[in-house]
């Protein structure tokens, strides 16, 4: 079950975060996802320039397994995949591809004229592309030593 995120979420969401590091996650972007929740919390945008942000939970049976979201951007026809993750115990089960699809859904039908993009590490890149998705920039070390930045787009529909 994938429902919306709520505040009694938050520190399950970072044990999920810190269950991923430093494979896929540097701890130093801690700050970044707090600020994020922080915004869910407060029904305020974390980002300046995102014009809607959305953030869910995906349960196994009654434990809250992984979270992500999305947002949309103020200037531009843009909707960004963001902070997905899946407790490290629970990864090569399906529960990342279903939250995933589960978010391009939500997209497709709420911003059916935007590009979906998104950002990950080279650990998660492959997985990215069995979705559909196609790599526009590597940035090394972009995350922290180790940890290079692919921005990817969803390619068109043929």
């Amino acid at each position: 079950m994938i429902k919306k995120y709520e505040p009694i979420h938050r520190e399950r969401c970072l044990e999920i975060f810190e269950s991923n590091c430093p494979k896929f996650f540097d701890i130093t972007e801690k700050e970044s996802l707090l600020h994020w929740l922080d915004g869910q919390e407060n029904n305020q945008n974390a980002y300046e320039n995102t014009n809607t942000e959305y953030y869910y939970v995906i349960m196994n049976e009654s434990e809250i397994i992984g979270c992500g979201g999305f947002y949309t951007m103020k200037d531009e026809l843009c909707a960004k995949i963001s902070w997905g993750m899946i407790d490290r115990n629970f990864h090569k089960k399906g529960f990342g591809r279903t939250l995933s699809l589960f978010r391009l859904k939500e997209i497709q039908e709420k911003y059916p004229n935007h590009v979906i993009a998104l950002d990950t590490s080279q650990h998660t890149f492959p997985f990215y592309e069995k979705l559909g998705f196609i790599t526009k920039k590597i940035t090394p070390n972009s995350y922290g030593i180790g940890l290079d930045r692919y921005d990817m787009i969803m390619k068109a529909k043929q």
